[in-house]
């Protein structure tokens, strides 16, 4: 199989369109893949789980899809004890001032211990 041109570049489909429209898009799946193989939750949960997050949406849109995997990882995590729900909810409130809070063209930077 011959490598791409640019083998750092966004993976693109086959009309050149990025497959995710931002990096923690692939970053969020990559999570649940590495999740399954572990065996933290088997595939069929993870299935379950992102088919109701997904039917839950009121968004059909690529943002409403991914936002669907975020919250399916969510639930897993909250379910498995792994991380309680009130810690996911004050994680995503830090994350949420954070962006608010950052000047454009700045990297968001979340506190520590936030």
């Amino acid at each position: 199989m011959p490598l791409p041109e640019n083998p750092l570049a966004p993976l693109a489909r086959r009309d050149g369109d990025p497959v995710f429209e931002e990096a923690w898009q692939a970053q969020a799946l990559a999570m649940a893949d590495c999740m399954v193989r572990a065996g933290a939750f088997s595939a069929s949960d993870w299935a379950a789980a992102l088919g109701k997050a997904v039917r839950e949406q009121d968004d059909d849109t690529t943002s409403g899809y991914y936002r669907a995997v975020l919250a399916a990882l969510e639930t897993l995590l909250a379910m498995q004890g792994a991380v309680p729900a009130p810690e996911i909810e004050a994680r995503r409130d830090a994350w949420a001032r954070a962006y608010e809070t950052t000047p454009h063209g700045h990297p968001v930077e979340l506190e520590t211990g936030a």
